[in-house]
């Protein structure tokens, strides 16, 4: 199971994503938190491809705790949302050119806050289309100069369009991030920063996004519970 496999420490996912960058390695990175534990424990075919294709690490508090709970060990908690930015930080930094697929912004926005922040970005598509279309925007990706593809669309939409990308190429990182665009254009705002330190965003998310978000908590949370004492008291424990 994937659990035994997280990486929890975010130098070590930066790391990862700078060894494929420099090597021009394949490299299929996305997070794990209580929202995709779910899914991860209810969706098979989900499950498979986290676990054999994906780099993947721990993203938020109640999976933090939940490792914790597990393993009993001393880990460091990752933020999701900082942690993109550093690895994005990184990518300005060596001004990597990169495709941005996701979220419903205008084109032209993002260009505009691309070129405002230092992103070297060749491409953008929002990420709300069909699976009919899906192939010819992997065709346009491949025919592009780009070393970087980051996918925002959602789990595990995000994670199954990254993988169907990777089996067209073998030179690209490819980066899922969820809403993290969102945040960092600054069309939505993250929970105040003392909310955050003490492990109640998910609440701060639900007050300001009830009609999207209240299933994903008053519902999702209970089944998270549920899902990692399976885990716990398994005969084959990860």
């Amino acid at each position: 199971m994937i659990l035994s496999n997280l990486l929890t420490d975010p130098s070590e996912v930066v790391s990862k994503v700078c060894t494929a960058i420099d090597k021009r390695q394949l490299l299929l990175l996305t997070y794990l938190n209580q929202h995709s534990f779910n899914i991860y424990s209810g969706n098979g075919d989900y499950r498979n491809m986290l676990d054999t294709k994906f780099t993947v690490y721990q993203a938020d508090q109640g999976m933090f705790l939940a490792l914790k709970y597990l393993f009993g060990k001393k880990i460091n908690k990752i933020d999701a949302t900082a942690m993109n930015q550093q690895i994005l930080d990184e990518l300005i930094q060596k001004q990597i050119p990169l495709v941005i697929v996701g979220g419903n912004f205008n084109k032209k926005f993002v260009c505009d806050e691309s070129k405002t922040r230092g992103i070297n970005l060749v491409y953008y598509r929002p990420g709300y289309f069909g699976e009919a279309e899906s192939e010819s925007i992997i065709n346009e990706i491949n025919n592009l100069d780009n070393r970087v593809i980051i996918l925002a669309m959602g789990v595990p939409r995000q994670e199954f369009f990254a993988y169907k990308i990777s089996r067209r190429t073998d030179s690209k990182l490819i980066i899922c991030v969820g809403n993290f665009f969102e945040f960092y254009f600054g069309t939505k705002k993250r929970a105040p920063v003392f909310i955050q330190k003490i492990g109640f965003e998910w609440w701060f998310r639900l007050m300001t996004e009830p009609g999207r978000l209240w299933k994903r908590y008053l519902i999702g949370i209970p089944v998270f519970f549920y899902n990692i004492l399976k885990v716990k008291f398994s005969e084959k424990r990860p």
